[in-house]
């Protein structure tokens, strides 16, 4: 079988953190430099993930009939050739989170029907990369329910159970499979030469083709289309009803684009370094539609460990909601790849057990005990909207009465933290490395404290 596509992913967990980039993590506070580690770590993941995919079908090639194997093979060797082809392309392309999540379902998959099915989607994947590296190829894919979904490229709608995709220099063609009154879809790449960047654009027609918005000032996607976006179940918090993912006519009668536009400037104006956190670490927002039953339940959002980059959240109810929503679930994000680069806590089995036998802690943020992973998370998160809420509450570019809502903000997020470092300061279930980042972050948290809070009392 094919080797790793990309052979830097055994890099992954044992990257030493410098003690100085690590302070500057710990104080939400980063410089390009550790931007650039972070993103490598983000790329790293699904690296990560193709590794158990390869590893498990060296080791079990009978938990897969024969067909599903040689498909597999066949798809590994085309991402061996695209990673050839454009080395920066191909990691950028493997890190969009909807790819990570087809890979994880691979990794969770039962032998046998539920494999096959996520290794037709893992195809869909390997070939999306390809077209977007430029890299020559024709594939005949499944198209589950006559939807074909290549992930960060687009979705058809083939009305077939399977479509061909043809690769060529400067552009792809989709078509159904068996149907020729389907329609199909024409992608234009220009710039797929040698020298060109590593955020491949493109343009596409077609009949029943949709794909995500790219989000203005920023390499992010409005992700609405992609029916890997959202975990199985939806999104929730305890006593929440989960949401599903939104659906385009949903998305659609909300001004997305305008509304992260504004609040990307909001954040350029008050905090430039967030604004570049966000640019970096941020490669698709999944809208959330309504819960089932059609009642409220309040705004939600989230992010996934699993598949770093992804920030999922119903609609903001104005531009400073979704710049507080976008440093907010970039923390967890930046904490997971942390985390990955210098283990801050014990083992997930650890936690597990921990949180089971009733090792939780009150946060004033969540009305349910947390495990230490929790705590060490919401603080983390509360502490750079405190930082925030700060700066904007001292950005003269704003109305008073926006600064004044600010420094209350600020007041409650620095609270919040307070009474959280405690338990990370006290705890037994973080490593040296965590440790030091609680001291960390305790530090930064005195510091706003004397920088902010007694202007405002």
């Amino acid at each position: 079988m094919t080797a790793y596509p990309v052979g830097t992913v055994d890099t992954v967990g044992g990257t030493r953190v410098p003690a100085s980039a690590l302070a500057r993590m710990a104080a939400t506070r980063l410089v390009r430099g550790d931007l650039a580690l972070l993103r490598r770590a983000q790329e790293d993941r699904a690296l990560v993930l193709l590794r158990a995919v390869h590893t498990r079908l060296r080791r079990r090639p009978e938990a897969v009939g024969p067909e599903a194997h040689r498909a597999f093979e066949a798809h590994w060797a085309l991402l061996a050739r695209a990673e050839a082809r454009r080395p920066a392309v191909a990691r950028f392309a493997l890190g969009y989170p909807a790819v990570g999540a087809r890979l994880v379902a691979v990794v969770r998959a039962a032998d046998g029907a539920e494999l096959e099915w996520a290794l037709a989607a893992f195809g869909a994947a390997a070939v999306a990369v390809a077209l977007l590296t430029g890299t020559a190829c024709t594939a005949d894919l499944a198209a589950p329910e006559g939807v074909l979904a290549l992930p960060g490229v687009g979705v058809l709608r083939a009305f077939a159970p399977g479509a061909r995709v043809s690769v060529r220099a400067g552009g792809a063609w989709v078509r159904p499979l068996g149907h020729r009154r389907a329609g199909a879809a024409v992608l234009r790449l220009p710039g797929t030469g040698a020298g060109a960047g590593s955020r491949p654009r493109w343009t596409a027609v077609g009949v029943g083709w949709r794909q995500p918005a790219r989000l203005p000032g920023s390499a992010a996607r409005l992700e609405d289309v992609d029916p890997f976006r959202v975990p199985a179940g939806g999104v929730g918090l305890p006593g929440l009803e989960p949401r599903p993912a939104a659906e385009r006519d949903e998305t659609a009668a909300y001004p997305w684009a305008a509304r992260w536009d504004r609040a990307l400037a909001l954040l350029l104006t008050a905090d430039p370094v967030r604004a570049a956190e966000i640019g970096a670490l941020v490669r698709a927002v999944v809208p959330l539609g309504a819960a089932p039953s059609g009642g409220g339940g309040g705004r939600v959002s989230a992010t996934t460990r699993a598949v770093p980059g992804a920030l999922l959240t119903t609609w903001p109810g104005s531009a400073a909601q979704l710049a507080a929503v976008l440093v907010h679930e970039t923390h967890h994000t930046k904490l997971d790849l942390v985390h990955e680069l210098a283990p801050l806590h014990g083992s997930e089995a650890g936690e597990r057990e921990g949180a089971a036998g009733g090792a939780a802690h009150r946060v004033g943020w969540r009305p349910d005990p947390r495990p230490v992973r929790g705590v060490l998370h919401g603080t983390y998160a509360h502490l750079a909207l405190a930082d925030l809420w700060a700066r904007l509450a001292g950005a003269g570019t704003v109305p008073e009465r926006f600064r004044r809502a600010a420094r209350d903000r600020h007041e409650q997020c620095w609270e919040q933290v307070r009474e959280a470092l405690p338990i990370l300061l006290n705890s037994s279930e973080l490593t040296y490395a965590g440790r030091q980042f609680a001291i960390g972050m305790s530090e930064y948290h005195q510091s706003l404290g004397k920088r902010v809070r007694p202007r405002h009392r």
